[in-house]
């Protein structure tokens, strides 16, 4: 029998999939990962379940396994529409839902603003997930039950939304039952950030249990199970602790502009200067990643180690740095007063090594990664302790524009 997939929503999850529909204005993206659950569902449905339930072709058994399969993740699909409608009833913009490999996560625009909003939104997928069982259950007796193919898939769709719910209720965060924890701890301590701490401290143990199961398995020489719990374990261990690093980040960045974090000063050069000088001047004399293409005050643009690509290597000391730098206009750049937030989405989903700081429209300094996360330890560590921690509002989730960071 195929193993549960279980469903969360939030953050630390996968990124972006491919796009296959809109429903309502929300994406509906697959994870590639998703493409190997469905394969995996479907063999195992097609060489165990359904032969151990009825008389049939193997032609059958396959195609019914695929139609089960595809059928597990719609039901899924509803389930994450479920938080979805929950979600935008309450003002809180859904962007897009993914489904992938242990399930799907709808991707929320930002944090519920209350302890009651993030309890009915977390239980509103378990919720659709136990009625979605019970009228699957009731056309598997109309279908005729095990015995008969289209009842016994059916059946197969009912017991495993079931589980779904049912695993999905455990107080594991980030999974629905660990928000509904979260609620509950946030109502009463009137703090989220304590709140997500005790939720994710109870995920971690919750993960751990889960590959403890897993190991047991293995020992039972139970192979298929405990290689799963392992998995589905680990992947719960890191999203808990995905999500609690997530809100220490966030609550250090809102005390943050982009000018707290930007380096003030940062290399010029010519835009006659030849790519050689530049290389054994700067990035390897210096190990600059990137230096400033101007004429005096006025840039030019940014020549970057991955710029270098463009010119073969015996060709750089006759090439100037304009002939491949990235002209201003095509580089990514942040207001000085922006939220230190913005920053994160161009570093990280854009993979940049460095973002220019504009003010009024002159360049006043440049954030690399690295003098990010030096910025961003200390006000961790000076912010250990402060009124944040008593704050009962979470802190925004990074975004930039309609769908969350997407930014070079």
């Amino acid at each position: 029998m195929a193993p549960p997939v279980w469903v969360p929503y939030g953050r630390g999850m996968p990124t972006r999939g491919i796009r296959i529909a809109s429903i309502g204005g929300i994406a509906i993206e697959v994870h590639p990962s998703w493409f190997l659950i469905v394969g995996i569902v479907t063999y195992l449905l097609a060489v165990g379940f359904f032969p151990n339930r009825y008389e049939g072709s193997v032609a059958t058994y396959w195609l019914l396994g695929a139609a089960a399969a595809i059928l597990v993740f719609v039901t899924v699909l509803i389930h994450e529409l479920a938080h979805a409608v929950v979600a935008i009833r309450r003002g809180l913009p859904v962007p897009r839902i993914t489904l992938f490999i242990f399930g799907g996560v709808s991707h929320l625009a930002r944090q519920p603003r209350s302890a009651g909003e993030e309890f009915v939104i977390a239980a509103a997928g378990p919720a659709a997930s136990l009625a979605i069982a019970v009228a699957i259950f009731g056309v598997s007796r109309l279908a005729g039950g095990s015995n008969e193919p289209f009842g016994a898939m059916f059946e197969y769709l009912a017991f495993v939304n079931v589980i779904l719910a049912v695993f999905n209720i455990l107080p594991g965060f980030p999974l629905d039952g660990g928000r509904v924890l979260r609620s509950i701890a946030w109502k009463r301590t009137q703090s989220f950030r304590k709140a997500t701490r005790i939720a994710a401290g109870t995920g971690e143990l919750f993960g751990w249990g889960v590959i403890a199961t897993g190991a047991v398995f293995l020992f039972m020489q139970q192979w298929a199970p405990g290689i799963w719990a392992i998995m589905i374990g680990w992947f719960l261990l890191g999203a808990a602790r995905g999500e609690a690093n997530s809100l220490r980040v966030d609550t250090a960045l809102t005390r943050l502009t982009a000018r707290d974090l930007m380096h003030r000063t940062f290399v010029k050069v010519t835009p006659g200067a030849s790519i050689q000088g530049v290389v054994d001047e700067h990035m390897i004399g210096q190990g600059e990643r990137a230096v400033v293409v101007a004429n005096g005050d006025h840039v030019a643009g940014i020549l970057t180690v991955s710029d270098l690509a463009r010119v073969p290597r015996e060709q750089w000391a006759s090439t100037p740095a304009q002939r491949i730098m990235t002209p201003r206009a095509d580089v990514v750049t942040i207001a000085a007063d922006a939220p230190a937030m913005d920053v994160t989405p161009l570093l990280a989903q854009r993979r940049l090594n460095q973002v220019p700081v504009i003010d009024e429209g002159r360049m006043i300094g440049i954030i690399t990664r690295r003098e990010f996360l030096d910025r961003l330890q200390i006000a961790e560590e000076v912010g250990e302790g402060d009124k944040t921690d008593n704050e009962a509002e979470p802190p925004p989730i990074r975004t930039s524009g309609s769908d969350g960071p997407d930014s070079r």
